[in-house]
Formats: structure tokens, sequence, C-alpha cells
């Protein structure tokens, strides 16, 4: 079934962001090999390098199943960042757009600290993300916060069952 959610989802990136897609570089390999380790799949996630399409009139970089609509941007962190979503999905299926959304327009949204816990799991979609995202920018968030850091980090290199919804 994800595999289904997941072609449906390539297929309406296709739609609406365009088809200029690749696989990932080596140095974003490199990048998400360091955090993800065996935890997520980096030959299945596809980059969409520009904006294209109804997604590119947004500036925010997107993600939708496996394929990462950076628009331009190439930060280290931020791709970690969109790579979670990658992660989430094949934990989570298709659930975790809506929970990214809901994320997003809640109060606290991406702001990990406002949780006040050492357990990533306990994190909504979007501050996950962020928490990886400023562990990979700011290395000091790993000392000050070594508990969810090192949680955080378990949690991303387990490799896991995918979905099944």
């Amino acid at each position: 079934m994800r595999d289904v959610v997941g072609g449906l989802l390539l297929r309406a990136g296709d739609a609406v962001g365009g088809r200029a897609r690749r696989g990932l570089t080596g140095d974003e390999r490199s990048v998400l090999a360091a955090v993800f380790r065996e935890g997520l799949d980096l030959d299945g996630i596809v980059v969409v390098p520009a904006r294209a399409g109804l997604l590119g009139l947004s500036r925010r970089p997107v993600t939708l199943g496996t394929a990462i609509h950076l628009k331009g941007h190439a930060a280290p962190g931020l791709l970690v960042h969109e790579a979670v979503h990658v992660w989430q999905y094949h934990r989570l299926g298709a659930r975790y757009v809506l929970d990214a959304i809901r994320a997003q327009g809640s109060r606290t949204g991406y702001d990990w600290r406002a949780a006040g816990t050492a357990e990533f799991a306990a994190l909504n979609v979007e501050a996950q993300a962020q928490f990886l995202q400023d562990l990979v920018t700011t290395p000091a968030v790993g000392t000050t916060y070594p508990a969810l850091a090192a949680d955080a980090l378990a949690s991303v290199r387990t490799p896991s069952t995918p979905s099944t919804t």
C-alpha cells in the first residue's frame, strides 16, 4: 500500500511540481548518510532541485513522499530537514503530510524546545525535522540537549518496516 501511495504522491508532485528530478548527489548522500546511516533508503529519494510547476509558486522547500523539492536551496541542514519528512513518510505513510500541515499551523510548529521533552517521538513532525536540521547546522545543540540528540539519532538510524498506510 505504501508503494501505491508513494507512486500517487510522486505523480502528484510531477503534476504540480514539474518533472525535472534527479537522485541525490554525492555530497547530498554524504550529508544524509552521516545522519541517517541505515535508517533511510537514500536510493529511493528523488530531488527536484529548482522551483517548478505549481509547487514552485512558494519559495519554501516541500517534500511529498520520497520527492524533495528544494526550490534552489542547497544548505545541508535544510536537506536533512526535508529528508526527515521522507523518513516520516516511510513510517507514517501519507499521514505525515497532514501532520506537517497541522504542525505548520500550530502555535509551536517548528519549535522543538517548546515541547520540553527528551523524546524524539513526542515532537510533532515539523519539530522533529527542525531539531535534526538544528543538530546538523549547530553542533552545540547536541551538547546542550544530549538526551534528545541521542534519542533522535537512534530513532532515525533504526531501519524499520515501511508503513502500510
